[in-house]
């Protein structure tokens, strides 16, 4: 034990003195600097794919929830075609596609070290980004055409709005001049709808309280005619509504259904009812058919106003995108731009592809919403088309 103590003593003499510290305190900092880069590199690959996998399990348990309740599908489609705000719904389109493009390229399904690959796919989204000219033309046409008449058919238009207004508003007692915002003047019309229907249940429950079946039908058909304008209210209480706003509690009424439901009863009970009773299901019927021609009429004024905004915002998105996509081949038309640092390509391919996506996200999400108005208010009038107000718009 004494000789190998002294052997490693004597050892250890021999040793230069300095040598060994110099040694390690030449490759602690070398090594200690690529290592601290690796480690951020790798503690931010973990905390995007902790992220991107929390993500796709809501993803996939709300897709779940949705196939299984056939209310929240009702919900979530009348979200997404009419109530819920266009630009949110890009956000998760855009979003989804830069997820899952990073994911793809986290995990090797997607090689963006491979130059060519990345010059012909961005090379091909550019020359597709041009299709979208087309789309933007073929979409101010749309909006343009109408602005183009002559003055007689501009004043036969004015004067038929006007005419329709003053007609109105002859019902309207304690108003000498009726509102021009779209949402003021059709809280207007439900109050009077909803006056009238009490003042029609009020008359035959006075006049003909012997009547049982008469009455029955009347009560079925005011409390049918006030449930959905008392809905309407409800959503036309607040200020500053935009045109949109105001439209869809108007969509998936059948004006139709409660101007036939009247003239059957006017048919049936012609002989029973009295004249003030009459004179109130006329006006019933009247004030029914004034609320579809509202519809039809802020309908048309919508979509004018959506087509033309959303061909704005194509060619704006279209253009970013394209620019995007420009300086994208660019980088790497020369090769591979940084191989020592493979998250920042990965980062930077999947934020071109999701900026690319967006001018269609854009058309996608306001378009949606464009053709399921214009679906569900395309019959007016006394025909209703089987299917044309389904569960999910009521």
């Amino acid at each position: 034990m004494i000789d190998e103590n002294n052997g490693d003593g004597e050892e250890n003499a021999t040793t230069p003195p300095g040598e060994g510290p110099e040694i390690s305190t030449n490759l602690i900092p070398d090594l200690g600097s690529k290592g601290s880069i690796l480690l951020r590199i790798s503690i931010i690959s973990t905390k995007i794919l902790w992220i991107t996998g929390r993500a796709l399990v809501v993803g996939l348990l709300i897709v779940g929830t949705l196939i299984t309740d056939k209310e929240r599908q009702n919900r979530f489609r009348r979200w997404a075609l009419l109530e819920g705000d266009r630009w949110i719904i890009v956000g998760l389109l855009v979003g989804a596609v830069f997820v899952l493009s990073l994911l793809l390229t986290l995990t090797n399904v997607i090689g963006v070290r491979e130059s060519r690959f990345v010059t012909t796919m961005f090379s091909t989204i550019i020359a597709g980004l041009f299709s979208f000219v087309p789309i933007v033309i073929s979409v101010n046409q749309l909006t343009v055409s109408r602005l183009f008449e002559t003055p007689a058919g501009l004043r036969e238009r004015i004067d038929s709005v006007h005419e329709f207004r003053v007609d109105l508003q002859k019902m309207i007692a304690d108003e000498p001049v009726a509102p021009t915002d779209p949402a003021l003047f059709l809280a207007q019309v439900v109050e009077l709808v909803s006056d009238r229907a009490i003042a029609l249940r009020q008359v035959v429950s006075d006049s003909h309280t012997g009547e049982g079946e008469l009455l029955e039908d009347i009560c079925r058909y005011t409390r049918m005619t006030r449930s959905h304008v008392e809905e309407m209210d409800d959503q036309l209480a607040d200020a500053n509504l935009s045109l949109i706003e105001v439209l869809l509690p108007m969509i998936g009424d059948t004006y139709s259904k409660n101007v036939n439901v009247a003239r059957r009863l006017q048919k049936k009970y012609d002989d029973t009812l009295s004249d003030s009773a009459i004179d109130l299901l006329d006006d019933l019927q009247e004030l029914s058919l004034s609320l579809d021609v509202l519809r039809q009429y802020f309908k048309a004024i919508y979509i004018q106003q959506e087509l033309s905004n959303l061909s704005r915002l194509i060619a704006v998105s279209g253009t970013v995108a394209f620019v995007v996509s420009m300086f994208l081949v660019m980088l790497f038309a020369t090769g591979d731009p940084s191989p020592h640092h493979p998250l920042v390509l990965q980062i930077g391919v999947s934020f071109g592809l999701s900026v690319a996506f967006a001018p269609l996200a854009i058309l996608l999400s306001f378009m949606l919403r464009v053709a399921t108005i214009a679906k569900q208010t395309a019959a007016p009038g006394a025909f209703l088309p089987k299917r044309e107000t389904p569960e999910y718009v009521r």
